[in-house]
């Protein structure tokens, strides 16, 4: 029986459970570790949601990980995720590992777990899964056709620009098919604003970047009520428009059908059954649609020093960690 590890069990912990257990190909051993119990409720209450035949262990303490497994799921805040995943490597063999964002606070983090990782025969995906969306998969085979620059940009009210911009920067590397150059973060605002997680902090105001390839973006969260994206992606001679939050279609503008609007299925899947498709390709194929760590990181690490140097400016801090999750 395979093996399948997730470290965590909170809200988004929870929510990989139910897509591992909705895996039917074979029985899987199942081990949910957190050292609070109260986390572990949540995710025994979920794990009663999805009907299955896997073998659940829920653990609170590190000794009793398995030997081995195939897949491990780190789901744990930013502040101890290095320590946990580190832990996690010593005591158990793995195959694959998927790590949440933001993956370190610190900068030095990244090339000191690029060096631990190194030392196992392990792939190391991050859990970046826009890049799973099928309508952004069509919208980056399109550009991948377009010669010239693309331009990218998000505005909403209040969507956690600490918390969230990575999985837009991500996403905007992915259908730009260039690394990240830079991030400015002069156009952040200079208020700290005080998570709804403990011990972390939130910011509002327009970050802009640039990547590789001269491709640019802005990701703007205006202070308020917390509203649905507005994502919008141009390149020479296309347009597309895209709102994140209950729709269920986007609109492209082309010169090709003389910038007539026509509009396309759009829908993003749950992270449950993402979870699934994900556990489904790393067990069958060996493969996911997520980023590696390595390219992961290059856009973390240029992100946290841009945004940490931001928060110390505020703050006139000379903090070493960027207190976001």
């Amino acid at each position: 029986m395979k093996n399948i590890v997730i470290v965590g069990s909170g809200q988004l912990g929870s929510r990989h459970l139910q897509g591992v257990l909705k895996y039917n190909k074979e029985k899987l051993a199942v081990y949910v570790m957190d050292p609070s119990q109260d986390a572990l409720e949540v995710s025994k209450e979920r794990a009663t949601e999805v009907d299955h035949n896997h073998e659940l262990h829920f653990i609170t303490n590190i000794q009793d990980y398995p030997k081995e497994a195939e897949v491990a799921i780190v789901a744990t805040n930013s502040n101890v995720r290095e320590m946990v995943t580190i832990d996690l490597l010593q005591r158990t063999k793995l195959k694959n590992l998927i790590l949440e964002k933001v993956l370190f606070q610190e900068y030095e983090a990244y090339d000191r777990f690029t060096n631990e990782i190194s030392k196992y025969e392990i792939k190391v995906f991050v859990n970046h899964p826009r890049r799973l969306t099928p309508a952004y998969l069509e919208i980056a085979d399109q550009i991948k056709q377009i010669k010239g620059r693309s331009y990218f940009s998000i505005v909403g009210e209040f969507w956690d620009l600490g918390c969230n911009s990575l999985h837009m920067i991500d996403l905007f590397v992915f259908l730009s098919n260039s690394k990240l150059k830079s991030i400015n973060t002069d156009g952040v605002d200079d208020t700290i604003i005080h998570s709804k997680r403990k011990g972390y902090v939130e910011f509002t105001g327009t970050i802009t970047g640039i990547m590789e390839n001269n491709d640019s973006f802005a990701l703007s969260s205006f202070p308020g009520e917390r509203g649905p994206l507005t994502l919008q992606i141009a390149t020479t001679g296309n347009r597309w428009f895209i709102q994140e939050g209950g729709t269920k279609a986007f609109l492209h503008l082309g010169e090709e059908n003389k910038y007539a609007v026509a509009q396309h299925d759009f829908f993003q899947e749950f992270q449950s059954n993402l979870t699934t498709q994900i556990t489904n390709d790393l067990l069958e194929n060996k493969e996911c649609g997520l980023p590696s760590y390595e390219q992961a990181a290059h856009t973390h690490k240029i992100f946290i020093e841009a945004l940490l140097k931001k928060y110390n400016a505020i703050t006139n801090l000379n903090e070493t960690k960027c207190p976001i999750t």
